[in-house]
């Protein structure tokens, strides 16, 4: 009897051991089902990381539920062994934690869920990214110049409506955000961020398509003005060609005076080209930002450049004529002063008055217009110099009609001064004849000059 006593209480401590490490295994697992509970609960980590926690929770729970299953085998076997069957704290122990393990499901449920809502947030992102593209397109477009007004107008239109349905998208991308946030709040901080940089593109394309839009409104006047301004200088720019490069009349000092004032006029209007280089200057920097400027911009600093040299051209001119005008002036003058003094010598030297006259009468009038005519040497003589001082190109001085008329009048003085001097002599023979006076040759000269 104690030899059986003592077997049986070797067999009952030996159970008990065997029982206390099944107890072990399945509170084991139950702790591991607590703390997987709670995980599920209350995740911390970021959604990759937690997919990734969740794909080994659910090995892990595969294991513990293969392993529950191999234990209650186990002890089913060994109580069929022993004629009896598991006991009831046993097998309601491994009936619960068998249940528990039915978390299994509830992580594959919850790995679900997650790649759905991982998949909705890459959804999201997808089409803020399209969004953000589309409005970066946008934007590109309307940064870029046109060289149309036309056609950029009506490009303004297209993209407008454009930029109204990413603005609708936009709305409706938001409430939905929101919305997927109040759910899943880790995956919908970083999507609210994006929409935030979204939200902040679109306003920066709202102001440019409206700053644009402006623009574009006022472009065409700018445009308009611009041209206007251009076409007067280009006219006085032709004007000025024509007239700096156009023949010098060198005649007159009145025509100097006309070309001068011409000159002048045109200097005079040249003053206004500036203030209108510095506004057609303005109008392309008001056209800049919407419109192709580069080759206006070339285009007024070479007419700016052109007007000076232009200019400067004029005034070089305009010294010329009334450096020439000035000569030639006085030029007219001293040959006006020079064919006074003929003519009046001329009409005294053919006066029919002057032959009624007794001879001796005739001969000391002869005598005293001899002296009188002295003073055309002066007269000549200052001809002569205003001619040489004559400012104006030496090849165009012989052509001159003045210069002409000046010669004409310095060969009629010698001729009138010879003329003069030969009547003079015939008096004096005459009147030598007349009081008997011996001439050897005179009376017939005399004789044969009365007949």
């Amino acid at each position: 009897m104690q030899e059986k006593v003592k077997s049986n209480g070797k067999l009952v401590k030996q159970e008990l051991q065997e029982r206390e490490v099944v107890e072990n295994q399945i509170n084991s697992v139950k702790s591991w089902v607590q703390e997987t509970k709670e995980y599920l609960g209350n995740p911390t980590i970021e959604i990759d990381a937690q997919l990734e926690e969740l794909q080994i929770l659910l090995t892990e729970a595969a294991n513990h539920r293969q392993n529950i299953e191999r234990l209650a085998e186990e002890q089913k076997n060994k109580y069929v062994g022993l004629r009896t069957i598991v006991p009831s704290e046993i097998s309601f122990q491994l009936a619960e934690v068998a249940l528990d393990l039915k978390i299994y499901d509830q992580i594959q449920e919850k790995v679900k869920e997650i790649e759905q809502s991982k998949a909705m947030s890459q959804e999201f992102s997808r089409q803020i990214q399209k969004v953000a593209k589309d409005l970066t397109t946008i934007l590109t477009k309307l940064k870029a110049k046109t060289d149309n007004l036309v056609q950029a107008k009506t490009d303004q239109k297209v993209l407008g409506e454009e930029l109204d349905g990413c603005n609708s998208k936009l709305m409706e991308l938001d409430a939905a955000v929101q919305k997927f946030s109040e759910q899943h709040g880790h995956l919908g901080k970083p999507l609210a961020k994006k929409i935030g940089k979204l939200t902040e593109l679109q306003q920066q394309t709202v102001r440019q398509a409206e700053n644009r839009l402006s623009k574009l409104s006022q472009a065409t006047s700018h445009l308009e003005e611009y041209n206007e301004m251009l076409e007067l200088i280009l006219k006085w720019i032709e004007k000025a060609k024509i007239l700096v490069h156009g023949n010098t009349v060198w005649n007159t000092a009145s025509q100097l005076r006309e070309q001068y004032i011409l000159h002048q006029g045109l200097l005079e209007e040249s003053e206004e080209i500036y203030s209108d280089l510095e506004a057609m200057s303005e109008k392309l920097q008001c056209l800049s930002s919407v419109y192709c400027t580069e080759k206006m911009s070339q285009q007024v600093a070479e007419l700016g450049r052109e007007t000076e040299e232009l200019r400067q051209v004029i005034k070089i001119h305009m010294q010329s004529l009334q450096d020439a005008a000035k000569d030639m002036k006085k030029f007219e003058t001293e040959l006006k002063n020079l064919q006074v003094a003929l003519e009046q010598a001329q009409t005294t030297l053919t006066s029919p008055e002057i032959g009624r006259l007794s001879l001796k009468e005739q001969l000391s009038h002869r005598q005293h217009l001899l002296s009188e005519m002295e003073s055309l040497k002066p007269k000549v003589q200052a001809v002569q110099l205003c001619q040489s001082a004559l400012r104006i190109p030496e090849d165009v001085v012989a052509s001159l009609p003045l210069c002409h008329a000046a010669l004409h009048l310095q060969e009629e003085a010698s001729r009138l001064q010879h003329a003069a001097i030969q009547q003079c002599n015939i008096m004096q023979a005459g009147a030598m004849l007349s009081f008997g006076w011996p001439t050897k040759g005179w009376g017939k000269l005399y004789k044969n000059i009365l007949l």
